[in-house]
């Protein structure tokens, strides 16, 4: 098999963002190769919101691994980490989404590419147009641009400069 093209979203809200943001990268690049990360973004909370400000980013990432190996790397990455995630869209030191693989889409009970709610969270694809903004999401056929001008709710509140954790 050859390597292909995965995005993998990261966020966080506990602890110190650069330090949990280095840490999944460090960790992600012993399971495959980190080729470049986005701006990062801090944002309001989606969905529970008692909980501080969210930092995100998004690596382009490329693996010879299926979408479930690769999601169970992630997991045990998570866990390593600490996600301690208690709360749907609660608290968490790091979380760690495959947003889109390639221009294919993936549905199993435990994963779905593109991510279902990809196109509803500017978190989400702000950092993707910096790292592909043409890139064509495979359900919609939309470009990451067209996308992010569809949408109905804003959530970042500031671009970071960017941070080169790689």
């Amino acid at each position: 098999m050859y390597p292909t093209n995965y995005y993998i979203a990261l966020g966080t809200n506990v602890g110190n963002y650069i330090n949990n943001f280095s840490n999944a990268i460090v960790e992600l690049k012993k399971i495959g190769h980190v080729i470049k990360m986005a701006n990062i973004y801090k944002s309001k909370p989606y969905g529970y919101l008692k909980q501080n400000f969210f930092y995100n980013s998004m690596v382009h990432f490329k693996s010879e691994m299926s979408p479930i190996e690769l999601i169970s790397k992630i997991q045990l990455i998570e866990k390593k980490l600490k996600k301690n995630k208690r709360i749907i869209n609660g608290p968490r030191k790091i979380d760690l989404d495959i947003i889109f693989w390639d221009y294919k889409i993936f549905n199993s009970q435990e994963l779905s590419i593109p991510h279902p709610r990809a196109s509803e969270r500017d978190f989400v694809l702000f950092p993707m147009r910096d790292i592909v903004p043409n890139f064509r999401d495979p359900i919609s056929k939309l470009t990451v641009k067209e996308l992010i001008v569809r949408l109905k709710n804003y959530y970042i509140i500031q671009k970071l400069s960017y941070r080169n954790l790689l």
